[in-house]
């Protein structure tokens, strides 16, 4: 691979941070049932409100999928929590009307939804740390006069705040999100508008991620290079398995394996 890029294309979980998040465990929804009837006088038992939570997700995406006719539609999760929030108050207040289109969508973007959805987050998760190296391979491309981009599948209400606490916010010269764009990888057209809108030269661009399916799937897609960082200790047999899949193998664009993922290797 030619190593003359101009800029480099990021992704953000398991690239650039190790986080983990659990939002299976019952003490979650426990204290997101206590939230609800606490700040916003919505009622759920907690078994119930995270199987109306999944449905509502499922419902969403099928619905945006089929406005937007993305393949890889990504819904704002904002629009999940205000829908449960209403049915919350249904369950006390049956005669309670929930058919105000401007009032659903005032609520959907109140700082109460937000920080709501942050305590969601932040209540699911148990780990969160930038990997080592991070700041000095960001530090180096900036010196040099690169483009530093973000392009995260991710919740814009979630990440940031994690961009900021984590200190990576002010590297990025461009951050797509993917709740922003209604899409995500490996649709081939959220790595497109990414360039498009920045003037970028797909011949000078590098997508580093640690998802071959996502982060190397839509660089293929759109005949850009990549690194593939292993940071979650795939196989070889799995990454033989994945590429061929993809098309990817033996193709000019099969991606630089970093096997111990370590960002630095990719200068």
């Amino acid at each position: 691979m030619k190593k003359d890029f101009d800029n480099y294309i990021f992704d953000l979980y398991g690239t650039l941070v190790d986080i983990h998040t659990d939002e299976e465990q019952p003490i979650l929804w426990e204290k997101m049932a206590n939230k609800l009837s606490e700040d916003f006088e919505s009622e759920f038992e907690t078994v119930f409100l995270r199987k109306r939570y999944l449905e509502i997700c499922a419902e969403e995406e099928k619905k945006l999928g089929k406005e937007s006719g993305a393949q890889f539609p990504e819904i704002r999760i904002e629009k999940v929590w205000t829908r449960l929030i209403l049915e919350g108050r249904q369950i006390i207040d049956e005669d309670f009307d929930d058919s105000f289109d401007k009032e659903k969508e005032e609520l959907e973007n109140s700082d109460e939804v937000k920080d709501l959805c942050i305590y969601f987050r932040e209540s699911s998760r148990d780990k969160f740390e930038v990997y080592d190296g991070v700041f000095e391979t960001l530090k180096s491309i900036k010196a040099a006069g690169k483009g530093i981009f973000l392009l995260s599948n991710a919740q814009k209400v979630f990440t940031e705040k994690e961009l900021k606490d984590a200190g990576l916010w002010d590297y990025f010269d461009d951050i797509f999100i993917s709740s922003d764009k209604g899409i995500k990888k490996p649709q081939k057209e959220f790595l497109e508008q990414l360039m498009k809108e920045n003037h970028l030269n797909r011949d000078k661009c590098v997508m580093i991620g640690n998802d071959l399916v996502s982060d190397v799937g839509v660089a293929f897609k759109n005949g850009v290079h990549s690194f593939f960082l292993n940071t979650y200790d795939i196989s070889d047999r799995k990454i033989e398995k994945e590429l061929t899949e993809l098309g990817i193998k033996g193709s000019a664009l099969m991606p630089v394996i970093v096997e111990d993922g370590d960002i630095c290797k990719i200068l």
